[in-house]
């Protein structure tokens, strides 16, 4: 077995991925230290509105700088891997304010392909923005126009499989008339803080991406975004990646994972989120990078093995590629705990004494597109357990706003009362008043006059 795959087996067999991924988080946070990034400015107060997430930000010496707007700021980040020859834009998924400087960035960047991780919809919340035409097929519009960096956006066709869907999109600059087409892959499998089905499906995806030549290094660097643009987007480069070198080299172990993680993360901070997403790029590296060996040994092309998962058969004595799914190699051992199930972001030990006071409002927190909080209401997962959760969870919540209302309403009924019987007694003090008085006056003229006249 390779170093890798022993690596794995270790951390596998003892069960200590959250360790290994906590002490690699510290590690990445000293580096930052020690090299003195900044992010000021995400921070300017002008920008805060443009973060979806406050602790989320570019670093300012790795940040995409746009170039015909007066503001230049997008909270996107440009991911370079010399030795794979591999540059990324990570983003995060663009809010309704920052879509037109979203499509810009595509166009200065001369980008070829978006790369969508997500879905615009996660578990009940608004994860991005729907900043794609959706079609005349599907009942709206076949374009889109962002009159503020004259940009128009079109949808020409669109594929549907399994785990994605690949959409041909036209952008077009109303300045130049010029006309280009944009790829957009959207693997829509993948949950929010977590993994996918299995790394054979992630792969297949991924190789179909390659099959494009949208990341070679001759076009611009593609744009990939989740939501934060950290977790599934850091996943998927480190795993692009590190099968780059393996290829290149022909060893699996051309690669060191974590200290490609921590070079990674002092372009953009955050990126892989849970120990779980740390153990998938294990997963999908070792399987990816058996197959580009067997691929090389075969003469056989490195997407075909990647995709069918074809292996020469001089490689049996070969140790056993690791299990498909997120089960561990050691099958007594169970998977590792699931990840969180809402979103909460652990801020880098160097964001903590960054924060304003002012940024203490929850609308700074978790910004949707309209800049609000987090809705109930939204439309729930299409997993039929996550739909009876978030059913039973609003139901919950609306019998406990439908409580409230009626206590409102009951204290203001009382509130009511209570003024109309003021009001009623303040009525009758009017006519009391005269009455006392006559009577006071009645009673003296009674008394004075047996004083004087008995």
């Amino acid at each position: 077995m390779s170093r890798m795959e022993n690596e794995f087996a270790d951390y596998d067999s003892a069960n200590i991925w959250v360790e290994i991924y906590q002490r690699l988080k510290n590690e990445a946070s000293l580096r930052t230290l020690d090299q003195k990034l900044t992010v000021i400015e995400a921070r300017k107060p002008e920008n805060r509105s443009k973060n979806r997430y406050r602790d989320v930000s570019p670093y300012d010496h790795s940040r995409i700088v746009l170039g015909k707007v007066n503001d230049d700021y997008i909270n996107a980040s440009l991911i370079e891997v010399p030795d794979a020859g591999r540059k990324y834009i990570l983003t995060q998924g663009p809010l309704a304010h920052t879509t037109s400087h979203f499509w810009l960035m595509v166009w200065e960047q001369n980008t070829k392909a978006v790369i969508m991780l997500n879905r615009t919809v996660e578990k009940g919340t608004l994860k991005c923005h729907q900043y794609w035409p959706l079609g005349s097929d599907a009942g709206y519009e076949d374009e889109m126009y962002f009159d503020d960096v004259n940009l128009k956006v079109t949808l020409t066709s669109e594929e549907d499989t399994m785990h994605y869907t690949l959409r041909y999109l036209s952008l077009e600059n109303a300045n130049t008339n010029e006309r280009r087409e944009i790829l957009h892959f959207q693997y829509t499998t993948w949950p929010d803080f977590g993994v996918p089905s299995s790394p054979t499906a992630f792969l297949t995806f991924l190789s179909n991406v390659r099959l494009t030549g949208v990341l070679d290094a001759d076009v611009g660097p593609p744009v990939i975004h989740c939501s934060a643009g950290i977790g599934r987007s850091g996943t998927f480069c480190l795993v692009d990646s590190s099968l780059v070198l393996i290829e290149k080299q022909r060893d699996l172990d051309a690669v060191d994972i974590k200290m490609m993680l921590m070079e990674m993360r002092s372009f953009r901070m955050g990126l892989i989120q849970t120990p779980d997403q740390l153990r998938f790029s294990y997963l999908a590296i070792i399987e990816g990078g058996r197959r580009v060996l067997a691929a090389t040994s075969s003469n056989s092309t490195l997407e075909s093995c990647l995709v069918n998962g074809d292996l020469p058969n001089d490689q049996t004595d070969s140790p056993p590629t690791p299990p498909i799914r997120t089960t561990s190699i050691s099958p007594s051992r169970p998977p590792p705990p699931l990840p969180p199930k809402e979103r909460t972001y652990t801020p880098e030990p160097f964001d903590i004494d960054d924060f304003d006071d002012d940024f203490d409002d929850l609308d700074d927190f978790i910004q949707d597109d309209d800049g609000e909080d987090e809705k109930d209401d939204l439309l729930p997962d299409n997993n039929p357990t996550v739909e009876k959760e978030q059913e039973s969870a609003y139901v919950l919540r609306k019998r406990i706003r439908d409580e409230r209302k009626q206590n409102t309403q009951e204290k203001i009924k009382q509130m009511k009362d209570r003024q109309q019987k003021s009001e009623v007694w303040k009525k009758r003090r009017t006519y009391l008043k005269p009455i006392c008085i006559g009577l006071s006056l009645l009673v003296g003229g009674l008394l004075l006059y047996r004083y004087y006249y008995q």
